[in-house]
C-alpha cells in the first residue's frame, strides 16, 4: 500500500470525525483556530520525504495529527468540567445575567515606590496604556464574571493581587468578548505577573517604569510595547500557539533570547548571538537595557525597534 494513500486517507478521517463530533455538539472549537497549526504542514512534508518505512511514517503522521487536534480541543474546551454542567450553565445564565460593568480603583500613597502586581485572569481581551493619579484603574466589561482584589503595602512597597471571584465557570464563546482595561500611575517601579487563558493582550508599557514583567498565557494573541524609564527591564513569556508582538525602543540595549518549537519569526535590528540568542548592536553601551526571554510552542513572532 502506498504511503501517500495511508497519509491522505488519515488526514480524512480525522477531519471527518471532527466535523461530526462537532455537530452532535460533543465537542466545540472554532475552525479559525486551524490556521495556528500551519507549521504541520512542514512536518508532514519532512515526514513524507523520509527514507524510512511506510509503518514508521505513518506512525509518526498519526501522532503529529493526534497531537494537533489535542491541541484544538484542549484550547476551547475545559475537559474537567462535566458535560452536564456545560449545559446547565448555558442554561441558567442568559445574556442579562452574565453581562459585567465593574470598575474600581486603588489610591496611590506618594511613599509607594515599588508595586507588584499578581493577576490571575480567564479568556479575554486586556489592555494596558493608560495612566492615571490612582495606583491602579481597573475597568472589566464582558461576560467572563467578576474580579475581587487585595492589596497589602509594607513601607514603600504595594503588593496587589487581582483574581478572578468565585470558582471557575466554563468558558463559552461569549467569554471572549470580555474587556478588561488596566491604567497604572507612572510613579512606582512595576513587577507584573499575569496569568491568562486563551486572551488578546494589548499592553503599552512605554511610559511606566516596568522593572519586571511574567507572562503565562495559553493560546493567545500578545502585542507588548516596552519603554525606556527603567535601567533594566525583563520580560519573560511562557505562552501556548500564540501571535506575538513585542516593541522595544531604539535607543534601549536589548537581549532577546527565543525557545519555540515550529515557530515562525521576524526580527527587526538584532544580531543573532547564537541559536536562539539575539542583541541589539547597541547593547553594551546603551544605557538602559531590556531582557526578554521567551518560551512558546507553535507561534510567529514579531520583533522590532521603535
Amino acid at each position: 500500500m502506498k504511503f501517500r494513500n495511508i497519509f491522505w486517507g488519515v488526514i480524512l478521517i480525522l477531519i471527518g470525525v471532527l466535523f461530526i463530533l462537532q455537530n452532535l455538539n460533543i465537542v466545540n472549537f472554532e475552525w479559525v483556530s486551524l490556521w495556528r497549526l500551519w507549521p504541520v504542514i512542514l512536518v508532514l512534508w519532512g515526514v513524507s520525504i523520509l527514507p524510512a518505512n511506510n509503518w514508521i511514517k505513518t506512525a509518526l503522521v498519526i501522532v503529529v495529527l493526534a497531537g494537533s487536534v489535542y491541541f484544538m480541543l484542549d484550547q476551547t474546551i475545559d475537559w474537567r468540567s462535566d458535560r452536564v454542567f456545560k449545559y446547565d450553565y448555558e442554561h441558567e445564565y442568559d445574556d442579562h445575567k452574565t453581562k459585567v460593568n465593574q470598575d474600581f480603583t486603588i489610591p496611590y500613597e506618594d511613599s509607594v515606590s515599588t508595586v507588584f502586581l499578581d493577576f490571575e485572569a480567564a479568556a479575554g481581551s486586556f489592555y494596558i496604556s493608560d495612566t492615571t493619579d490612582d495606583l491602579l484603574s481597573f475597568s472589566n466589561r464582558g461576560s467572563s464574571g467578576r474580579y475581587t482584589y487585595i492589596v497589602k503595602r509594607s513601607e514603600d512597597k504595594a503588593k496587589i493581587y487581582i483574581e478572578r471571584e468565585g470558582e471557575e465557570l466554563y468558558l463559552n464563546k461569549k467569554s471572549k468578548y470580555s474587556k478588561i482595561e488596566l491604567a497604572l500611575n507612572n510613579e512606582p517601579v512595576w513587577n507584573i505577573n499575569l496569568d491568562v487563558g486563551a486572551a488578546k493582550l494589548d499592553f503599552d508599557l512605554s511610559q511606566f517604569k516596568v522593572k519586571k514583567l511574567d507572562l503565562d498565557a495559553g493560546a493567545a494573541s500578545l502585542e507588548i510595547k516596552l519603554g525606556d524609564k527603567y535601567p533594566k527591564s525583563y520580560l519573560n513569556i511562557d505562552a501556548g500557539a500564540s501571535e506575538i508582538v513585542i516593541r522595544v525602543p531604539s535607543n534601549s540595549g536589548c537581549d532577546l533570547n527565543l525557545s519555540a518549537v515550529l515557530s515562525g519569526k521576524s526580527i527587526s535590528g538584532f544580531e543573532k548571538m547564537d541559536h536562539g540568542h539575539y542583541r541589539t548592536d547597541n547593547f553594551e553601551t546603551a544605557d538602559n537595557k531590556i531582557y526578554i526571554n521567551v518560551d512558546a510552542a507553535v507561534s510567529s513572532y514579531t520583533i522590532t525597534r521603535y
